[in-house]
Formats: C-alpha cells, sequence, structure tokens
C-alpha cells in the first residue's frame, strides 16, 4: 500500500534514475552522495534487500565508512508539498545500526522562507533491520 500513494517510491530503477523516478535531487554542495543498492554494501550486518513486502529489493543508502566527521549527504525534494492544515506524514524505513561510522540521519522541511527546521533525527538504530 506504502509503495503506491504519491511521493512514494521505492527505488527499484536502474542506475541514478531513482533522482528523477523518486523526485528527489541530490544535494551538490554536500560532501557525498546518496545512492541505491540491492545487496549487502559495506558488511555482513547490511541489509541484503529493503524492506518492501514481494519482489521489491533496493534501497537508497550512504556508506558512512570512509567519511569524516561533520560530513553530510544530502537529498531534497524535487517537488513542493502542499500544504496541510495539522497533519502531515513522512514514512520511510531505515537500517541504521551502531558502527564506530554511523552518524546521524535528520529529517528536516523548509519553511516558506527557506529556513530548514530539524523534523526528526536518530543516531543509531539498536536492532539490526528495518
Amino acid at each position: 500500500y506504502y509503495t503506491s500513494i504519491p511521493g512514494s517510491c521505492n527505488f527499484e530503477t536502474q542506475d541514478q534514475e531513482w533522482t528523477t523516478v523518486c523526485g528527489l535531487t541530490q544535494d551538490t554542495t554536500d560532501d557525498f552522495d546518496w545512492n541505491i543498492s540491492n545487496s549487502a554494501v559495506t558488511g555482513q550486518t547490511d541489509p541484503h534487500a529493503d524492506h518492501t513486502p514481494g519482489k521489491g529489493q533496493s534501497f537508497l543508502y550512504v556508506n558512512s565508512s570512509a567519511q569524516k566527521e561533520g560530513n553530510r549527504a544530502r537529498i531534497t525534494t524535487t517537488k513542493f508539498f502542499p500544504a496541510s492544515l495539522g497533519v502531515c506524514r513522512v514514512r520511510f524505513w531505515f537500517w541504521m545500526f551502531a558502527s564506530r561510522q554511523t552518524g546521524v540521519l535528520k529529517v528536516y522541511t523548509v519553511e516558506e522562507h527557506g529556513m530548514d527546521i530539524l523534523m526528526w533525527s536518530s543516531s543509531s538504530n539498536e536492532e539490526n533491520k528495518w
């Protein structure tokens, strides 16, 4: 159900087409980029498939193992979300099993004058799963 509603994406695309298909763009001022994969990326504790039931296998990831503290990987939506009154939901699954290189995953909204407002953050996922 959640993969067919407006604004959703399952990352089942070819190469870097996910930015167009999913309505996302890489921030050109950040330090490293997001990519898609459908298998383990950096080690034995990585996911081997996404959370989507059925045939879905691809997911968006960053490999923080080669990054310095303070480096950022940022994606943004290419379209504005419509204004809502009291109800606005962003739903996503994440795999962020603790390691020395794990940073902080943050979700921001940008208000009408361009100011970033932190909506949610996590510095670790205590379980080795989505």
